[in-house]
């Protein structure tokens, strides 16, 4: 099957906005190096949930493959075909492909429109139709994301935080895409609505065969919506697979502390997780060698001067991990790994 989007070897740097002293002295370029040679895919009808902590690069990623930034390198392909340096005409025509769900549900909406104007944002762009049928249009389609037709006349601060999170869902839908990137789209919400929300994508998704790029937070909606997960660290993927095998049996150093962190019921098992030290590093100055190494307690010396690879792990070949010592320490249980015995230093290799 033909992968509905191939991000290869992308690259997203911010650079830095330098003094006039700075300029005179030809001091060093900065840049930040927010996403760093990631690639990746996402399939028709697939859920990629991408996961790390804050900064790791996760919405700049997002935002690259829906175009609304520019990559500085690596390629986007769609359904095969170049999208990365596509302007114009053909990029909006494109648009209609790939919509974005925003983190942010009051931000992302106008206060000063009705709800049948901003539905229909991407219908007027595209299409250019006229206003009584773009009502007509937003009206059918409300229902969809459990929203009632009569209210195309209302305002966003009518809505509660989940409304107006539907809202922006029904937007990303009216100009029927085949992938829509979900940035955070729970994060300010409440669980029950959080539940409604995610219910009424999966929903979406058997009736229209939408791909998603779930960009989060939340482990456990990564394990009720998504086929495959990715893990994301200092602008880099650490690991990529099934979304059971990589969170029930992590392999990555990372991601094990990463789900270690998350809450327990158990009181008894608290004192058992581990807790990563350490600082981490600056993407002004990314590190030699692995991103993780200066946090991980498994690092060797190879690991501090030589780049990991996103390698295959096991048979299948669908899980994907980016560590030297991925075979050695794949089943140190990531809430045990404070009690476990550490593992023997492998030789360092050129």
């Amino acid at each position: 099957m033909t992968a509905l989007v191939e991000a290869e070897g992308l690259e997203k740097r911010f650079p830095l906005v330098r003094s006039v002293a700075e300029v005179f002295r030809r001091d060093e370029k900065l840049a930040i190096h927010a996403v760093d040679g990631v690639s990746l895919t996402i399939d028709p009808g697939e859920t990629l949930g991408l996961i790390g902590e804050s900064g790791s690069g996760k919405t700049t990623l997002g935002w690259l493959i829906a175009r609304l930034s520019d990559p500085t390198a690596g390629t986007i392909r769609f359904r095969g075909e170049d999208v990365t340096h596509l302007s114009g005409t053909a990029l909006r025509r494109w648009r209609r492909s790939i919509q974005v769900v925003f983190q942010d549900p009051v931000g992302s909406l106008d206060p000063r429109m009705r709800v049948w104007e901003i539905v229909s944002e991407p219908l007027r762009a595209q299409e250019g139709l006229p206003k009584s049928e773009l009502r007509a249009r937003v009206a059918a389609l409300l229902p969809t994301v459990g929203l009632p037709p009569d209210c195309v006349d209302q305002y966003p601060h009518e809505f509660s935080g989940g409304g107006r999170q539907r809202l922006g869902v029904a937007r990303a839908l009216s100009v029927q895409p085949e992938l829509i990137v979900l940035d955070e789209p729970t994060s300010a919400l409440d669980v029950s609505v959080q539940a409604q929300i995610l219910n009424r994508l999966v929903q979406l998704q058997r009736d229209r065969h939408v791909a998603y790029l779930l960009i989060t937070h939340n482990v456990g909606a990564v394990r009720y919506v998504a086929d495959r997960v990715a893990v994301m660290y200092l602008g880099k993927l650490a690991e990529v697979g099934d979304v059971r095998a990589v969170l029930e049996r992590p392999v990555h150093p990372y991601t094990k502390a990463l789900l270690a962190a998350l809450p327990v019921a158990d009181l008894g098992r608290r004192h058992t997780i581990y807790k990563v030290t350490g600082e981490v590093p600056t993407l002004l100055h990314p590190p030699p060698g692995c991103r993780f190494a200066g946090r991980c307690p498994f690092v060797i010396e190879r690991c501090r001067v030589e780049e990991p690879l996103l390698r295959t792990f096991g048979e299948g070949g669908g899980h994907l991990v980016a560590c030297h010592r991925a075979e050695e320490v794949a089943d140190v249980r990531p809430e045990t790994l404070r009690a476990a015995a550490p593992v023997a230093p492998a030789p360092a290799t050129a």
